[in-house]
């Protein structure tokens, strides 16, 4: 019997490989590709409960409703406006005891503040997840101790995504490395300046001035570590509290 934990999942994982590829190849994703992951998990969500309640209906949607917002664009003071305002209203209208979550996820949509630390994307794909899943113990391959369990899914996940984002620096360390390049602390984050490989991938890098000369950012493909980070704590929970 397929239990609708399996089809969220199936659907997350789908998804997510999808946004992968997309992200790979052109640093770009459907601006669509997670609305089926966030309408099937938000009723997944509710039935998925002992006893479904309405008293739980704001938890499940305050994600959903960030979600959407991200298809109108704010300006970057409007949108942390968006945010704060949203998760005052839910909080109030949600039961004593989701604070932790609400305001997990209220970070999770202001780190796309200006799309200076994740895009729209990323965003999306992050809340889209926040709204199929709870439990850090999808699967429960591991057996989680009472610290573990207290803490949500979403920090966990949110935290897992951040340590597999920051392996992308040695990414970068290494192919400097191998370029030949001298090593120094730009080298975890950008290539020296070479017209010709920026013509033949403009979507990977962005132009930036540092100490007086032009480098390459390189523009990370996010969706990736949010899908092994996804990956992680699926299996393993809140992996990092003993």
């Amino acid at each position: 019997m397929i239990l609708i934990d399996d089809v969220v999942m199936g659907i997350a994982i789908a998804t997510l490989f999808i946004g992968s590829f997309e992200d790979i190849k052109s640093r770009e994703v459907d601006r669509f590709l997670f609305i089926p992951l966030v309408l099937v998990g938000s009723i997944g969500m509710f039935f998925e409960q002992a006893s479904p309640s309405l008293a739980i209906l704001p938890v499940i949607l305050f994600p959903v409703v960030l979600f959407f917002s991200l298809f109108i664009k704010f300006v970057p003071w409007f949108y942390a406006l968006v945010g704060i305002a949203t998760f005052a209203v839910f909080l109030y209208i949600s039961p004593p005891g989701y604070f932790l979550d609400l305001a997990v996820i209220l970070l999770i949509y202001l780190l796309g503040l200006g799309e200076k630390f994740f895009g729209a994307g990323d965003i999306k794909a992050m809340l889209a997840i926040c709204t199929g899943f709870a439990s850090p113990f999808i699967y429960d391959f591991v057996k989680p101790t009472f610290a573990q369990s207290i803490f949500p899914f979403d920090f966990g996940f949110l935290f897992t995504v951040s340590i597999v984002s920051m392996f992308s620096v040695f990414y970068v360390l290494v192919m400097n490395m191998r370029g030949g390049q001298h090593v120094n602390a730009a080298s975890f984050f950008s290539f020296g300046y070479d017209e010709d490989k920026l013509k033949k991938n403009p979507e990977r890098y962005s132009v930036r001035q540092f100490k007086g000369s032009q480098i390459m950012v390189y523009r990370l493909p996010f969706i990736v570590p949010i899908f092994i980070g996804f990956l992680i704590v699926s299996a393993f929970g809140n992996w990092f509290i003993l």
